[in-house]
């Protein structure tokens, strides 16, 4: 823990988020010396709790344990006493807190209202609230809420750090070395409680602190380079890092249009762009080794993103300035389906084998299985189970319905016909009563299974893999709109094999329901837009190469059904 020289003051700082920015910036304010309290809920808070705020950095490794921290405020518990219309002076009795001398926003641009909600009880005469968001459009809200507030003071602020959290409570960060934060008054020159900021930054290790007496012109710089690298590299996918970008010259020709619109369009306010500054950014580019920005990691990963905050700010303020967009423009429009499909404005048909990434399958799901004695360890009951078991097989591995399940020299197959669950879009650490909040639709999957080698494994504890993920053992039918459907854990799915019914099952049956799957398993592993959730098979069964296998959801269209065919894998080459 680092000590404040004598002439650096010791300030208290509300951190709103511990993630990439927030969870950075506040831990290495906490080495100099700084009293740091960090707002965060759930895991995160878990996390600070037991081991404090963790770094791994190439600016070096930190970590900062919990008493060497301020209080640690829990969003989650601030619902009732906060954003309701109580007096700040009721709220602050009411979640015990104290008058902050800074509140560091690290939350995403679009969530910064909602945020700054929470942060008011911790305001006073004195609290500077330092926005750390992407983007320029919301500074006028900012102000507008902090001075609705009656006390504390909004500055302008932007940072550059590419970092992300690798676990609840640890950040990485592998490039811009060092991350700083640029800031400074919105009018006039810097009071002497900004210029105490500038003095602290100055003392921290691992991070720079960029005292601007005129701020915006340098954010609007920032602006422009994260708005221009986010609209070529999320388009171009992830290859596209941002030295890609920089050494490619068709990528950095279409970034360098991109910068241009937006450049034009900071003059068009007003502010200086000097031209060496978009070498400079050049520079930057070719050098940031396997970077890339936040809001591309987020719209590739599906989840809600700051695109509209920034690309689509540039296109809305340019419509209103009379500046010209055409290469913002055309990138926003590409990226705008992904952004409202995380959003959840908009539906459309999931394709989970282009879209998805795994399948997760359950374990002794029906009420009244166990798994075969002469070939378990441990064996168990379906009942004696306290969370579902599951196996995991990459989307890779599955097949349209229709095609052929390749069957490996010697191998055993079994049939299982089973309900999947199609997620919609990205979750993670989902509650049971949101769960359903998630699906998309569903498809009934032939869950193929190799007898003869998954079963011998177990007898030694060990895993389903060869058994369930085998190439093409995984079938999928056609997705099933939600609607179709209209009670899930009431279905009964049929199996065929040469047209002929071997069984009948209900999902009626089912040990732990569709919500308690998709809360275990999206603690589990971050689930994505096309995963698959296997609900479980209630009948196991035994085929042979040249048996055509089938299986449906009685009652529904048989354009849902799927279908395949059993036959020799051919010889690896």
């Amino acid at each position: 823990m680092g000590v404040p020289a004598e002439s650096t003051p010791k300030l208290r700082w509300v951190v709103f988020g511990c993630g990439g920015v927030g969870g950075y910036f506040g831990a290495r304010l906490a080495q100099q010396g700084q009293e740091v309290s960090f707002m965060a809920r759930n895991q995160a808070l878990a996390a600070l709790k037991k081991h404090g705020v963790r770094i791994k950095s190439i600016c070096g490794d930190a970590t900062v344990p919990p008493d060497q921290l301020g209080a640690l405020i829990d969003t989650g518990a601030l619902g009732s006493a906060v954003g309701n219309g109580e007096p700040a002076a009721k709220q602050r009795k009411t979640a015990d807190v104290f008058e902050a001398d800074v509140i560091v926003l690290g939350c995403k641009a679009w969530e910064a209202e909602r945020c700054l909600a929470m942060c008011r009880p911790w305001a006073g005469p004195n609290t500077l609230v330092l926005p750390l968001q992407n983007g320029v459009e919301g500074f006028d809200k900012i102000r507008s809420i902090v001075a609705s507030w009656g006390v504390g003071r909004a500055l302008a602020g932007c940072c550059n750090i590419v970092s992300a959290i690798q676990e609840p409570g640890m950040i990485r960060h592998w490039a811009a070395d060092p991350p700083y934060i640029t800031f400074g008054e919105f009018e006039g020159p810097s009071t002497a409680k900004t210029q105490q900021l500038q003095a602290i930054f100055k003392q921290c290790p691992g991070m720079a602190g960029h005292l601007e007496e005129e701020a915006m012109p340098k954010i609007w710089e920032k602006f422009a380079f994260i708005c221009s690298t986010t609209a070529v590299g999320a388009v171009s996918g992830p290859v596209a890092t941002q030295d890609v970008i920089g050494n490619t010259p068709e990528l950095q020709g279409l970034w360098r249009n991109a910068m241009g619109e937006i450049i034009a369009l900071a003059r068009s306010h007003g502010l200086k762009y000097d031209d060496a500054w978009l070498e400079n950014r050049v520079a930057m580019l070719k050098q940031a080794v396997g970077a890339t920005t936040s809001c591309s990691r987020d719209l590739w990963a599906g989840k809600p993103s700051e695109v509209d905050d920034l690309l689509g700010s540039v296109v809305r303020m340019g419509s209103a300035k009379g500046v010209a967009t055409p290469v913002i423009k055309t990138l926003f429009t590409t990226l705008l389906t992904r952004e409202k499909l995380a959003r959840a404005e908009t539906e459309l048909p999931i394709y989970p084998l282009l879209e998805g990434q795994k399948v997760l399958g359950t374990i002794c799901n029906h009420q009244g299985q166990q798994l075969p004695a002469a070939s378990t360890l441990a064996q168990k009951t379906a009942e004696e189970y306290k969370r579902p078991e599951w196996y995991v097989c990459p989307m890779s591995s599955c097949i349209l319905s229709g095609g052929n399940c390749e069957v490996p020299p010697g191998v055993e197959m079994g049939w299982e016909v089973e309900l999947g669950v199609v997620m919609s879009k990205a979750c993670h650490q989902v509650s049971k009563d949101q769960a359903m909040e998630y699906v998309g639709g569903y498809c009934v999957v032939l869950d193929l299974t190799g007898l003869s080698v998954g079963f011998e494994q177990m007898k030694y504890g060990l895993s389903w893999t060869r058994n369930k993920v085998s190439h093409s053992f995984k079938p999928i039918g056609p997705f099933m709109r939600k609607g179709e459907i209209s009670d899930p854990h009431n279905v009964t799915l049929v199996c065929k094999v040469n047209g002929k019914e071997v069984t009948r099952d209900t999902t009626a049956k089912m040990k732990f329901t569709i919500p308690e799957q998709i809360a275990d398993a999206s603690a589990l592993t971050p689930l994505q837009r096309g995963d698959i959730l296997l609900t479980g098979a209630g009948s196991l069964g035994k085929l042979q190469l040249g048996d055509l296998v089938e299986g449906c959801l009685e009652g529904a269209d048989p354009k849902f059904a799927v279908r395949a065919k059993m036959v020799a894998a051919k010889a690896a080459l």
